[in-house]
């Protein structure tokens, strides 16, 4: 059904809002985000803008979840092109999109990677499930290689401690349709932490100039990655 002309403009002026809000982060930072400076540079009133989004949180929250769910398109759309049975090119081409989106959505990145902002708490309703999606993407790659003798997961993720084990063996048991490794959990963590400082300490300056910048020290690291887990 198509949308009326108050839909229509009520979609787009949201889509605006979080325009704005994320061109405001990017100069100034997440923690400084105001409805009542997006209502004044869109000549909007702050009663206003408050139909959209009733408080600061609300915006936020709206933002975190278009931010994983965007990152996430990117990685499943780099994993669809690759042919299903090449594990190696997969998780390289995932790997790639991740530092691609983070490089080209920084304020976004920040957002959802970077430093909490203040006073705001995520509602895990709204926002476990886009989050999640990443690791899953990367987490399936690294378990049906796994499965088929395509990679080898190191000794050390099969003995975690108990309480770890179990906390494990709860995620895994979260993806009932597929026969999920409690050891790839852990693994998948592991890579993804690997990519994510990788990813920050470039976008945050973290490295000494020219070091990262070109890619190659990242490249280096994938594949080392790669050469570790026989992938």
């Amino acid at each position: 059904m198509a949308k009326t002309r108050r839909e229509r403009v009520r979609a787009e002026t949201t889509i605006e809002i979080k325009e704005v809000a994320l061109q405001q982060m990017a100069q100034q930072g997440a923690a400084s985000l105001s409805l009542r400076s997006i209502a004044r540079e869109m000549g909007m009133s702050a009663p206003a803008l408050y139909r959209y989004f009733p408080d600061r949180d609300a915006l936020v929250t709206a933002l975190i979840v278009d931010a994983y769910n965007s990152l996430a398109d990117s990685l499943e759309a780099a994993n669809d092109g690759q042919d299903v049975g090449n594990y190696n090119g997969r998780f390289r081409a995932v790997a790639q999109a991740y530092r691609n989106w983070a490089l080209a959505h920084p304020a976004e990145y920040a957002l959802i990677y970077g430093t909490p902002i203040p006073g705001y708490i995520a509602p895990r309703d709204e926002t476990v499930m886009p989050a999640a999606r990443t690791n899953l993407v990367i987490g399936f790659i690294l378990n049906e290689a796994a499965q088929a003798g395509k990679l080898t997961i190191p000794d050390a993720y099969f003995h975690a401690s108990p309480d770890l084990q179990a906390v494990l063996d709860e995620l895994a048991a979260m993806i009932p349709e597929e026969d999920v490794l409690s050891a790839g959990v852990l693994l998948t963590i592991y890579i993804f932490s690997r990519l994510h400082g990788l990813v920050w300490g470039e976008l945050d300056e973290h490295f000494a100039p020219k070091i990262a910048d070109s890619g190659e020290l990242f490249e280096i690291e994938i594949s080392e990655i790669c050469d570790r887990l026989k992938l």
